[in-house]
């Protein structure tokens, strides 16, 4: 058979082609894909920031039915509704034997940003390995599935982070990643989960997902409002979810002596920042970095998203057909809107 795939042919180039269906090996299964997200890093392969050999098919955070498996598959079986964890580790490196599959030295992406990418879910088929896959009742929509990679990565984030009852918050940025993020703070007991952004519609939404105060540092001094709000206290802990070194270092302003800054925003590779050693030593800052996903957060994700804890329809703002993936990328890159799907199927 043969499938569509929107193929990333060079730099700023995709194009529609027409490939042959995947066939599952032994222990792999075939996905018709039914929704896949566009996330910041499909952006940064997309415009080069992130290198990768091409031509490649990007997209990784994918949900779709079962359409073929291989023989020695035994937990899958066709027809099932899943979503896929991108990360397919090799289970035998250091970081796979010591519980940090995410961090494998042999890691495959799917779709994503690693060492090797191999094709992805912007087509009407994916391959990945059965322990890739997680299934999902009927009844859960697919394209609220599709987001179980966005919501473990938030999750894994969050855990990092270390929030605890009665903890202050502040999450920088109000895209589709802080806004879960938000949400998964309140979720976790903050009590006060400050949420900052340059756009208004998107703190409106921050709202809609639990956020006690919102600041727009275009309007007003960010670090004043903060502190006024805290009783000269700053927070606990600041994510920075939007991946700029300008708002890397704005962390540092509002974070108080012993606190934690969690770095969960995507930047370029060549993004640089500048910062104090004794800022961090005198305040006993404790800085941490988040990547990706691990098999326990795609875990949890899935049961979150399965038992409806989840309130999607407050991110998800478009629906493009997978023929205008450009569009939606390019929307993405400016920032326009909140987070886009590709409906392939």
């Amino acid at each position: 058979m043969i499938l569509k795939a929107m193929v990333l042919k060079e730099v700023g180039r995709i194009e529609l082609e027409e490939l042959p269906e995947p066939e599952p090996g032994p222990n792999e299964v075939v996905v018709k894909v039914a929704y896949c997200g566009v996330c910041m890093t499909d952006i940064h392969i997309y415009n080069g920031s992130f290198p990768a050999k091409t031509p490649i098919i990007l997209g990784h955070e994918c949900s779709g039915i079962v359409s073929n498996i291989g023989k020695e598959v035994k937990q899958v079986e066709i027809g099932d509704h899943v979503a896929i964890n991108p990360l397919i580790s090799c289970g035998y490196c250091r970081y796979c034997l010591n519980g940090k599959a995410h961090l494998c030295e042999n890691a495959l992406a799917v779709g994503g940003a690693g060492k090797t990418i191999v094709n992805g879910a912007y087509a009407e088929y994916v391959k990945v390995p059965e322990k890739n896959v997680i299934k999902f009742d009927e009844n859960v929509p697919l394209k609220y599935a599709a987001l179980t990679e966005p919501l473990a990565c938030a999750i894994h984030g969050i855990e990092l982070a270390e929030i605890g009852l009665g903890d202050r918050v502040a999450i920088i940025g109000a895209g589709p990643m802080g806004l879960i993020l938000t949400h998964l703070a309140v979720y976790k007991g903050a009590s006060q989960v400050i949420v900052l952004d340059l756009k208004d519609e998107r703190l409106e939404a921050a709202r809609l997902m639990g956020a006690s105060d919102i600041i727009n540092p275009g309007k007003c001094s960010p670090e004043e409002v903060i502190k006024e709000i805290t009783d000269n206290e700053l927070v606990d802990i600041v994510i920075e979810a939007v991946g700029a070194p300008e708002t890397v270092q704005d962390a540092f302003k509002y974070v108080k002596r012993g606190g934690r800054i969690l770095i969960f925003g995507v930047s370029p590779r060549d993004a640089l920042v500048n910062f104090s050693p004794f800022n961090i030593y005198f305040n006993e800052l404790k800085i941490v970095g988040s990547y990706a996903l691990t098999p326990d957060s795609f875990l949890k994700s899935a049961k979150l998203i399965s038992k409806g804890r989840i309130n999607f329809d407050h991110i998800i703002t478009e629906t493009y057909p997978l023929e205008r993936l450009n569009e939606a990328i390019r929307k993405a890159e400016k920032g326009e809107g909140l987070k886009k799907l590709i409906k392939v199927h």
